[in-house]
């Protein structure tokens, strides 16, 4: 049995939520238009896809499970939603401001229940076809062929749910514990650390 929350914390690992979204951004561009890939090394794209397709298959497996964290879920808060409480949103990067990690691809209810957001992810395309839709756009960042539009729907359709899926599964991995792993500090514990 996979740990699929392992999988979400081993893509922050790599990637923090401003950054993912740039460089899930800057494939999507690049996939529509008809350059190839500018950014430091193609290698760059294909690791980020290969972890992507990762973080996908966890967002099947926690679904199909119903694999719910209580802690990820908030109450309706009307102050929250004014985004105040940062230790429900923020992670915990040096350089980072909460308008990095600002949901900008999520409803507010999506934001309070990010599994919402999987829920709706899983539903909009099989797995298998999820697959397909990253292939066709990493193949064609990396070509000077533009996709256009893929055979699974339109590119403005993946870059939607591929944001909401990355914006989901950071609020999960701010909100949930494990004891088997250290905890990661929260946004209020980063003075603290120096």
């Amino acid at each position: 049995m996979n740990n699929y929350y392992a999988v979400i914390a081993s893509f922050f690992d790599c990637y923090d939520l401003s950054h993912a979204r740039s460089i899930l951004g800057k494939i999507i561009k690049t996939a529509d238009s008809e350059k190839s890939w500018k950014g430091r090394y193609p290698v760059d794209v294909l690791h980020f896809s290969e972890r992507l397709q990762q973080l996908i298959e966890a967002a099947f497996g926690i679904v199909e499970q119903y694999d719910f964290k209580p802690e990820a879920e908030i109450n309706d808060d009307k102050e929250l939603w004014f985004l105040a409480k940062h230790e429900t949103y923020c992670g915990w990067h040096v350089h980072s401001t909460p308008w990095n990690f600002f949901p900008r691809y999520l409803s507010k209810k999506e934001f309070l229940d990010p599994y919402k957001a999987l829920q709706k992810f899983t539903s909009c395309h099989s797995l298998a076809v999820w697959k397909m839709v990253l292939k066709e756009i990493v193949e064609s960042a990396l070509s000077p062929n533009s996709v256009d539009e893929t055979d699974n729907g339109s590119l403005l359709s993946a870059w939607l749910y591929l944001h909401k899926l990355v914006e989901a599964t950071h609020l999960i991995e701010v909100r949930s514990t494990d004891e088997n792993k250290k905890p990661r500090f929260k946004w209020k514990d980063r003075d603290n650390e120096y």
